[in-house]
């Protein structure tokens, strides 16, 4: 083989291999990003009462989800921190998704209805709350109903 064929093949096997080059080799090395602490998500959303999901995703337990709103602007900024974050809650639905609010399970991607985020955990139990007691629970119901209802046929 000629000195030009190895160079190109050497250029290429480097192209498509998945090192680590000094320009973007996180503090530590590769695998310190696995060593390291997960964090909590920026706050977000009116009273920072919500946590980032996402980049345009906000959701609260007691407030619920911003999508794409001023109220997001700030998760923005989660994708340049050199860290990973944990937004906490029960997982629901895919892998990386989890109950963001009572009835929506979200990912860094968008959100869905989920019953199995309504289900309370143990020891949560929240004393003197009826359940559907604001109106975002009272929609969400309202939501899951209508996704369950049959269609309405007009026999002839």
């Amino acid at each position: 083989m000629t000195g030009a064929a190895v160079s190109v093949c050497l250029l290429y096997v480097l192209s498509v291999c998945s090192a680590c080059y000094i320009s973007n080799c996180p503090i530590g090395g590769k695998r310190s990003i696995m060593d390291a602490p997960q964090r909590k998500c920026m706050s977000c959303g009116p009273g920072e009462q919500g946590r980032c999901f996402g980049p345009s995703i906000c959701c609260g337990e007691d407030v619920g989800c911003w999508m794409g709103s001023p109220e997001t602007a700030h998760c923005m900024e989660e994708n340049y921190l050199p860290t990973p974050c944990q937004v906490g809650g029960r997982p629901c639905g895919s892998d990386t998704a989890r109950c963001a609010s009572p009835g929506v399970c979200c990912d860094s991607e968008g959100c869905s209805a989920d019953q199995s985020c309504f289900a309370e955990e143990e020891g949560d139990n929240q004393i003197g709350q009826s359940e559907g007691s604001n109106s975002a629970d009272v929609i969400l119901r309202l939501l899951h109903l209508a996704d369950h209802t049959p269609p309405h046929k007009v026999h002839q």
